[in-house]
């Protein structure tokens, strides 16, 4: 799609047409503007822009669209079923162990100078994304060639850590946890990410509109009021970015207009034949054996396995003999659906992509009793967990990482403090990861 400013007013009165659409279908289960769920909305109607723009089958919109409803109705099905479940249930109150915080609190610093030696250590050997000319290449780059680690480290211990002491800034209101915090928010905006500010905010959000914050409507108020610099600073980095990468304003402001209408940038590979013709023999048994490739490779049980994204391109690089292409989009759930079921069933599964979505989520919100690192880390986990209708394989592969670089620190650090190990894990949690 060419940008110009004559296009532009239409694909933002077409896309706030859509965000009006999706924004009450999903109003009852979003709880913020940094909820995850409003993230991928305001993107999503962006998306369904470009879908119209791009696709010329009718089969493919239909799936499409049909797609999002029934990940819709899944969600909504799963919150009615919470619902259902909170009817039944006496009102508790809400009780964290405040003997935790100490291994909490110790867990966290440990892993937030983990998280200050990676970036440090990233900046020293490549020099940080956002000041060279081509940040977003960069922020790949960077970790390519063996350091790929350093990402992980960012993603699973950086998310933990700002969570965590968002969490005891609250609970404790001691400053220097605000000002560990905002070292965090600094080397965040060092990677080159255009969002990695606004995902603090998002892990704070996830925290405070917790049911056991709900009767410090002060703090609620204060995260509101500051919340809109939160906005600015992502904006600013955003653009800062945009401009390195353009040579004029007007190539910045259609570089946004396009980066928003990519989000769904798979549309712009998967429906070209050459894709669609290399995926026609996959089926639900590839799923299952690519979905847990991440975690597998990088435990060198098996060969990493090229995502979906990355095979798109390389598809399309041969067609036309390209290399300006270095890394491939996400694989979201209508595209999944379609490469690893029929046309049909896919709508199945994204009903229960929704479902899921919902049941990791409330079944966080709905935690009455637990120890603040369980707290934290469910926050944590609710996260990535989020990135389940953005792509399944981008989800599991950061939850793990999230288990695999936070949990081995917490029990080090628990054992050295009080000579045990303690968590106190919901009954509900325990049954579902432990039911065969």
């Amino acid at each position: 799609m060419e940008i110009d400013y004559n296009v532009i007013p239409k694909i933002v009165l077409l896309a706030l047409s859509f965000l009006i659409v999706y924004f009450f279908a999903y109003r009852k289960i979003l709880y913020s503007v940094v909820d995850p769920l409003f993230i991928w909305v305001f993107t999503t109607a962006f998306s369904s822009v470009l879908v119209l723009d791009v696709l010329s089958d009718w089969n493919d919109i239909i799936h499409f669209f049909a797609s999002q409803a029934c990940l819709c109705i899944g969600m909504h099905f799963g919150r009615y079923v919470f619902t259902r479940k909170n009817l039944k249930e006496l009102r508790v109150d809400y009780i964290i162990n405040i003997e935790d915080f100490e291994i909490l609190r110790s867990t966290t610093y440990l892993l937030l100078c983990i998280y200050i030696l990676s970036n440090v250590f990233i900046g020293y050997s490549k020099g940080y994304a956002l000041f060279s000319d081509v940040p977003t290449e960069s922020k790949i780059a960077n970790f390519q060639n063996g350091f790929g680690i350093f990402r992980k480290i960012s993603w699973s211990a950086g998310t933990f850590v700002s969570t965590s002491l968002f969490f005891l800034f609250l609970t404790e209101n001691r400053r220097k946890d605000l000002f560990f915090l905002f070292i965090v928010v600094f080397f965040s905006s060092l990677e080159g990410s255009k969002s990695a500010i606004f995902q603090i905010a998002v892990s704070a959000g996830i925290v405070i509109y917790h049911p056991y914050f709900l009767n410090k409507k002060r703090l609620i108020n204060s995260f509101n009021r500051y919340l809109p610099i939160l906005v600015v600073a992502t904006f600013f980095v955003f653009f800062l970015v945009l401009a390195k990468e353009n040579a004029d304003k007007d190539e910045v402001i259609f570089a946004f207009v396009r980066r928003l209408l990519y989000s769904a940038d798979s549309v712009l590979y998967y429906y070209l034949p050459v894709n669609v013709y290399y995926f026609k023999d996959f089926d639900f048994f590839d799923f299952v054996h690519r979905i847990f490739n991440p975690l597998l490779g990088f435990l060198r049980i098996q060969p990493y396995m090229e995502a979906p994204g990355n095979i798109m391109v390389e598809n399309i690089k041969v067609a036309i003999d390209s290399d300006n292409v270095t890394v491939g989009p996400n694989t979201p759930f209508y595209i999944e659906g379609r490469i690893y079921f029929n046309y049909w069933i896919s709508f199945l599964y994204s009903a229960a992509l929704g479902y899921l979505f919902i049941f990791i989520r409330q079944s966080y919100f709905r935690i009455k009793r637990s120890s603040a690192f369980f707290f934290v880390f469910s926050a944590s986990f609710v996260h990535f967990s989020s990135s389940l209708i953005i792509d399944v394989n981008l989800a599991i592969t950061q939850c793990f990482d999230l288990i695999f670089f936070v949990l081995p620190f917490y029990v080090l650090t628990s054992l050295a403090i009080s000579k045990k190990l303690k968590v106190n894990v919901p009954s509900r949690w325990l049954r579902f990861f432990l039911t065969p």
